[in-house]
């Protein structure tokens, strides 16, 4: 069975318009987070890097949070509706382990 990673995928390269990756947490919890990124992944990315957000580190957040923004609305996959952050997208996925994949298939945080 083809993950939802893979379809979306599939769905992004057959849309044809660009997509974002922004990562957020604490200065602390993003540390760990560079240095797992870095070490498969290329180029480096660090506090600098658009689509980082840097929070305070005694901000009420305590994970790392991935979000990929689209100009479509997919399907099977829980989407918002954008209307804050990167407005240029109209659409927001926030889940974890279907980034984490999106990654392994080629995508990095940023612009794709």
């Amino acid at each position: 069975m083809e993950s939802i990673a893979k379809k979306l995928d599939m769905l992004i390269k057959d849309n044809g318009l660009p997509v974002f990756i922004e990562a957020e947490g604490r200065p602390s919890r993003l540390a760990n987070f560079y240095a797992e990124y870095n070490a498969i992944y290329s180029p480096i990315i660090n506090g600098n890097t658009d689509g980082i957000i840097v929070l305070d580190e005694d901000a009420n957040k305590w994970g790392l949070e991935l979000r990929l923004y689209l100009h479509f609305c997919p399907s099977g996959i829980q989407v918002t509706r954008n209307r804050v952050y990167r407005k240029e997208f109209e659409y927001r996925i926030n889940d974890v382990d279907v980034i984490l994949e999106l990654f392994n298939l080629g995508y990095r945080i940023g612009l794709n």
